[in-house]
């Protein structure tokens, strides 16, 4: 029974994976992400099981305690909107292991569409490996909190969140948000190395373009482009 299991999940996952990857190489699956998705198929597991991810890795997806309203209340899809960023993103994903410095937006302000489809490849999720578009109101973002910093290196927490994951870790009473905004591809959390994380709070809501969260025993800060609130 085991063994049917494991057949069935790897067949579910592999097809998904492969018509995903681009330019960038995926990172293959690991034991842990194949156990933790066969507990999501079909119904999402327990919180116990969530530790067959890595534990450091686990414990920043659910220290994202995103306080958003439920699916009625949330706003139409974000309109593009500069927050004084120079159109360059520096980038570098925690846990996929992954660096991408690009221009993302042109000198007439045009966004280019190659740059922005390696964006939305580098925030796919960490276990299927889906992607979604991620709303040019959130690189913008994204850009003048890097902007503002000197230009550093922006370190990406969590990206996009597929409903996998996001079902796995919210099945727990301490479960991330369930309607979570990185579920939509509307949010990241991030950290700059050598910038504190009340000061990148700080910026963040300064710009005041949606919700930011702050953790800073976990040493990151959530972002998003929904409605603007603060926890």
């Amino acid at each position: 029974m085991k063994t049917y299991k494991a057949i069935l999940i790897l067949s579910l996952l592999l097809p998904a994976s492969a018509a995903s990857a681009g330019d960038f190489g995926l990172n293959m699956l690991t034991a842990s992400d194949i156990r933790l998705s066969a507990s999501a198929f079909p119904v999402p597991a327990p919180a116990a099981e969530i530790s067959a991810m890595d534990e450091a890795e686990t414990a920043s997806y659910l220290a994202d305690r995103e306080t958003v309203t439920d699916e009625k209340g949330l706003p139409g899809e974000p309109a593009p909107q500069n927050f004084g960023g120079d159109g360059t993103l520096k980038l570098y994903h925690e846990w996929n292991k992954e660096a991408l410095e690009i221009r993302y937006r042109d000198e007439l302000g045009r966004y280019l569409p190659e740059a922005m489809q390696k964006i939305k490849r580098f925030f796919r999720c960490r276990l299927t490996g889906r992607e979604t578009d991620a709303p040019a109101k959130l690189i913008e973002l994204l850009d003048a909190i890097q902007e503002r910093h000197g230009g550093r290196t922006l370190i990406i927490v969590c990206g996009y969140r597929s409903s996998e994951l996001n079902g796995a870790l919210a099945s727990g009473s301490d479960g991330v948000a369930k309607h979570s905004l990185h579920l939509k591809g509307w949010a990241a959390d991030i950290k700059i190395d050598g910038v504190r994380t009340s000061a990148l709070r700080d910026t963040a809501k300064n710009l005041r373009a949606g919700g930011v969260g702050y953790y800073p025993s976990d040493g990151f800060v959530h972002v998003d482009v929904g409605g603007v609130r603060y926890w």
